[in-house]
């Protein structure tokens, strides 16, 4: 149980950021532009003092039993921080939603009916991982005018406070007001959230659950980890929560899908994923619903270039049959190596959509046919955020640390399943709200 210190002070740090709110939103496009490219060339000259302050957190987090993707996810190398800084850029180019007319009309007794769109406010950042969720979050909540507090919580804390610290150092100097960019310090004196064991359950960060409780100045609280670790800050939590999910999902091959495509497709972007090629940031398990005209016509030559790949499979029963050294379905896989693969024939597209519906995370749902009415009544059924017609989902996570999805994987923070207030990907209108501005004659 936190003690009376620890509330004043972190009450303290939010009041102050809630009376800058204010400036935040008047600050011009201009501002915002300069201050983003600033973060931008800050983290490629001091990318050295990141490099160095996270090669001691690793150092410490392998002495603890922890998994090797896990370990991968708090890694920032050169190129890692470089594409952080090209999202930066990318981002500060963007333009502005703030003040943007979002639609008016007028009504019958002459008043105009007008909505703008304003910063979110105050916004907390909570990352158990990856330390590139700070660095894009810290970017996004910039350019939209939202103060931000940033809490790491898993093992990598010398990282943390040193990208916030940079980045916040940075933005004063290029007109952001000061403390608007925070590092939650739940100690007084500002130390930082202590280190925790990620083999420890996530009810033991008390710590942490006193920032869930702050209903009076959090407006969104944006949480970036593990399935588990996120459903109890979820359930815990007394602010609204954003959550972004991780899986990628299923990919109906449809009795139309040609080969060609089902190559570009999946199986060159395959190919990319593992310790030669992109890292895998978290447990990359696909379900391939396969429609019996394409499997028993292209079956055999999938699961070649599968295994050729060191692809690792399972298989549901009617396929074992034709294939009896594949791996039945089980209840998951031990290493994270390379992407694993479960393969479950589906007699047609509507079975397809009930098992997804029924089976999937909301998130993302892939679908490769040449029919285009088969495109169009899985866009219309299945129940996800983001919908694949003939595209990857697996073109994520290029260098970012963030495991998101398709075209949106650089500039969000990841996916949302959620219906209120933002699904599919969290960009940086998902950082914003509307003020609805009622206008007489002047």
């Amino acid at each position: 149980m936190a003690d009376f210190e620890q509330d004043f002070d972190l009450g303290t740090t939010l009041r102050q950021v809630r009376r800058l709110l204010p400036q935040l939103q008047r600050l011009s496009s201009q501002t915002k532009r300069q201050a983003l490219l600033a973060l931008s060339e800050a983290l490629l000259e001091r990318s050295a003092l990141l490099l160095e302050a996270n090669t001691l957190d690793l150092e410490n987090c392998r002495e603890q039993t922890v998994p090797e993707w896990i370990l991968n996810g708090m890694k920032l190398t050169p190129e890692r921080l470089q594409r952080a800084a090209q999202l930066l850029t990318r981002l500060a180019q963007q333009p502005d939603p703030i003040g943007r007319l979002e639609g008016g009309y007028r009504q019958e007794n002459g008043l105009l009916i007008n909505r703008y769109r304003v910063p979110l406010g105050l916004i907390a950042l909570v990352y158990e991982i990856y330390p590139e969720f700070a660095l894009n979050g810290i970017g996004m909540a910039l350019k939209t005018g939202n103060g931000v507090i940033v809490a790491g919580n898993g093992p990598i804390q010398k990282t943390h406070q040193a990208i916030v610290e940079l980045l916040a150092e940075t933005a004063y100097e290029h007109g952001i007001p000061e403390g608007a960019i925070q590092s939650y310090s739940a100690r007084p004196g500002g130390s930082s959230l202590p280190a925790r064991d990620l083999t420890a359950s996530p009810q033991e960060d008390s710590s942490l659950l006193l920032l869930l409780q702050q209903t009076r100045y959090l407006d969104l609280v944006i949480p970036c980890g593990r399935p588990g670790w996120v459903e109890f800050l979820l359930q815990a939590s007394k602010v609204p929560i954003l959550v972004t999910h991780l899986g990628y999902g299923h990919i109906y091959l449809d009795r139309t899908a040609p080969w060609p495509l089902v190559k570009s497709v999946l199986l060159d972007h395959l190919a990319q994923y593992g310790s030669e090629g992109i890292p895998i940031y978290q447990p990359l398990t696909l379900w391939l619903l396969l429609h019996p005209d394409w499997a028993a016509a292209h079956l055999a030559q999938l699961i070649e270039a599968l295994l050729s790949q060191g692809i690792d499979i399972q298989a549901a029963a009617p396929i074992l049959e034709q294939f009896p050294d594949l791996h039945p379905i089980g209840e998951g896989f031990d290493s994270t190596e390379r992407p694993h693969l479960r393969l479950q024939p589906i007699s047609d597209l509507a079975e397809a959509i009930t098992w997804i519906n029924k089976n999937g995370y909301h998130q993302s749902e892939t679908i490769l046919t040449d029919s285009q009415s088969a495109a169009q009544r899985f866009l219309q059924e299945v129940d996800a955020a983001l919908i694949h017609i003939n595209t990857s989902p697996l073109s994520a996570g290029r260098g970012a640390g963030i495991p998101t999805l398709g075209a949106f994987w650089d500039l969000s923070l990841g996916i949302s399943t959620q219906r209120l207030h933002v699904r599919g990907p969290v960009d940086v209108e998902a950082l914003t709200t509307v003020k609805v501005v009622a206008q007489g004659g002047l």
